[in-house]
């Protein structure tokens, strides 16, 4: 494969590697996506430089995310929509790792925030779905993904570990709204969930609650883990390491949440007071109470760690942590821009203080009634 526009422009000795990289980069969206540029040998005979030099200048370009090397086989060319002249791109590509996850009220707010915000500073919000990575292997689809749309940067929502782990890998510019799982070094901001499980239980504890449940979801994602390291340090502490905290895990759905429900309180001492990570898992949690005939607060305390409108329609009004969508969005709009304009962003884990809610639903536990003397004594 010949690389045209090298025989009618020479090469000056200043500032070589750069000279082939600007002859080579406007040759980049003639050619297909996926295919292979010549070998080294090629091109040096082609721009009668060295390999060494040559080398130089691939790097560049891979640098740039436009070629990339892979062992004992060569270049392929990551940039066949990429026009050496084109303005830098004001499109945000916004990743959904769950379709359903963009129909939450909460969630919907906070992107409809962010999406005025970019719209108000010339960015475009362009939305992915999982749909998209359909019918190949992820990493292929996502490969295609990415270099099929030119935009300034990525956006990532309940994406899984293997999408987060690809974006970190390859160095994707992009941001996660929410944490990384563990182990994944990308640029990310949440609540700051490790200060909500610490603050629940330490305010159940100062109550008087000394059997403290906290029910959340199995999981590796890093708001979760979070949540649980802060509600269990603050029991052991508030304890003196003497009560070991009790974490009711499940996996999300109506029967497992029931069946630890069950678990706990075949057992005692029964519980006094609940943490519950998710709002939907309230609403199990709360008819489950009611068919043992347990009463909200006076029997049991709840606390909700997060916030969704339809717990507005509570009685009595439930306690819960809220977040501030706008400040959120401020804050996560100017990392985005950060990032677009840059073309980089060092991984970071930033976190914003939710607010509590005390609402109607904590109570201290209820005194034990006094135990009868049989009569005649």
């Amino acid at each position: 494969m010949k690389i045209k526009g090298i025989m009618h422009q020479q090469i000056r000795r200043a500032s070589i590697v750069t000279q082939v990289v600007d002859i080579l980069k406007p040759e980049l969206p003639r050619l297909i996506h996926g295919k292979w540029l010549p070998g080294e040998r090629v091109l040096s005979n082609q721009f009668q430089v060295s390999r060494t030099t040559i080398r130089a200048a691939l790097a560049q370009l891979q640098r740039q995310k436009l070629v990339r090397a892979c062992p004992q086989k060569g270049y392929k060319i990551l940039a066949g929509r990429y026009h050496g002249n084109e303005k830098p791109s004001r499109i945000i590509g916004w990743l959904q790792g769950s379709f359903n996850e963009g129909l939450k009220s909460r969630t919907q707010r906070m992107i409809y925030n962010i999406e005025h915000r970019l719209n108000h500073s010339g960015y475009e919000l362009k939305p992915f779905t999982d749909l998209h990575l359909r019918g190949h292997t992820r990493h292929q689809q996502l490969n295609r993904l990415v270099a099929e749309h030119r935009v300034a940067g990525w956006m990532l929502t309940s994406a899984s570990f293997q999408t987060q782990q690809w974006f970190m890998k390859h160095r994707i510019p992009s941001l996660v709204l929410g944490s990384c799982y563990a182990d994944i070094e990308l640029p990310n901001l949440d609540v700051d969930y490790r200060a909500v499980g610490r603050h629940a239980a330490i305010l159940l504890w100062r109550l008087g609650h000394r059997r403290i449940c906290f029910l959340a979801p199995r999981t590796r994602f890093g708001g979760d883990l979070a949540g649980e390291q802060g509600f269990q340090s603050a029991l052991i502490q508030l304890s003196r390491g003497t009560q070991a905290p009790l974490i009711l895990f499940h996996n999300g759905s109506v029967g497992d949440i029931r069946r630890v429900l069950d678990d706990c309180f075949s057992r005692t001492p029964l519980p006094t007071a609940f943490l519950v990570s998710h709002p939907m898992h309230v609403l199990t949690t709360i008819s489950y109470l009611m068919r043992k005939g347990l009463r909200v607060p006076e029997d049991i305390s709840l606390i909700c760690r997060d916030y969704d409108v339809f717990m507005e329609y509570f009685i009595p009004s439930l306690a819960h942590y809220a977040v501030d969508t706008e400040a959120f969005a401020r804050r996560y709009v100017r990392m985005l821009i950060q990032m677009a304009t840059s073309g980089h962003l060092e991984p970071c884990s930033r976190r914003m203080m939710s607010r509590f809610v005390r609402g109607n639903t904590v109570a201290p536990p209820p005194v034990p009634a006094p135990a009868t003397r049989p009569a005649g004594h």
